[in-house]
């Protein structure tokens, strides 16, 4: 398995590596380490004032020895995750951008990173580095956030009937076969049905859905319990999705050691107004979060 790890060295920095470290042991293959560091700005001077050579070598010298550290720091992170394969990349730029561009470039299997936690006006006003690589990304995102994630202990996997949670399935049989987790379930919020029909054949028709995704999401537990999973099935009823799944997060007192979610992206437009539910999760819950993709957004 290739992932690629961005890291800024804070303390969020040892959770994602020690996560990094579990996943080679079962997986094998190797890491990308990238660090970004932010351009030397130049604050200019009053206009009438001259532009002197000096001050660009200043910021030359600056953003030089800020390499200097950051590869040493790399270095010492890659001797961390010996006996496992890893390169280090330093960029020059936004951490956002340059995280995207490298996953372009590196087509990694996973992307791995710690998200902080932040304060509500500065999550509106600018989000997150995790955020933004979250709304962007091509290639399934593990963001370690809370605590560190438990492959081993108990599996949240959100799933809507989509294509997209087919896919995410088979990703997570896969990726989680090795960890042998305590338990998985498979959890679906039951969206009313948005049609003006007469009541009682509106009712009819929701109990007539209602049995055959229960039908269908046996079929899956009997599947994955196949493949040696421990799987329980939940069926909510709501009309706010993340809602619903907040709050059974809560009522099961946080045990999951990771909840995994299919991000879909939704346009420009749409994501201002309405978000996304992925979106929503990844701010609003304090766990470590799986967010599943498949190529472009």
């Amino acid at each position: 398995m290739r992932l690629l790890v961005p890291v800024d060295f804070s303390d969020i920095t040892n959770p994602v590596l020690n996560c990094v470290k579990e996943i080679l042991q079962k997986h094998g293959g190797e890491a990308v380490l990238l660090h970004v560091i932010s351009p030397a700005i130049y604050l200019p001077y009053p206009e009438g004032f001259g532009f002197e050579i000096v001050d660009v070598q200043l910021l030359e010298q600056i953003e030089k020895e800020r390499r200097k550290v950051a590869e040493e720091k790399l270095t010492a992170l890659s001797e961390y995750l010996k006996p496992f394969s890893s390169s280090s990349i330093v960029k020059v730029g936004d951490p956002r951008e340059s995280i995207l561009e490298v996953e372009e470039e590196e087509n990694p299997d996973m992307t791995l990173m710690g998200s902080h936690r932040k304060a509500l006006v500065e999550r509106i006003l600018i989000g997150s580095t995790a955020q933004k690589v979250a709304k962007h990304c091509n290639r399934p995102l593990l963001i370690v956030k809370g605590k560190e994630p438990e492959l081993w202990g108990d599996i949240l996997i959100t799933y809507d009937f989509s294509k997209l949670s087919e896919g995410m399935l088979e990703y997570l049989s896969t990726f989680l076969k090795p960890f042998n987790p305590k338990s998985i379930t498979l959890l679906h919020v039951d969206e009313p049905i948005g049609m003006p029909l007469i009541e009682r054949v509106g009712k009819e028709l929701e109990n007539k859905y209602r049995e055959q995704k229960v039908e269908y999401l046996s079929s899956l537990k009997d599947k994955m319990e196949a493949e040696g999973f421990k799987v329980n099935v939940e069926i909510l009823k709501g009309k706010d999705v993340v809602k619903e799944i907040k709050e059974y997060i809560e009522r099961e007192e946080e045990r999951f050691g990771l909840v995994a979610v299919g991000s879909k992206g939704l346009s420009g437009l749409k994501r201002i107004l309405l978000g996304s539910n992925s979106g929503r999760l990844l701010t609003e819950l304090e766990l470590p979060i799986l967010l599943y993709k498949e190529g472009e957004s």
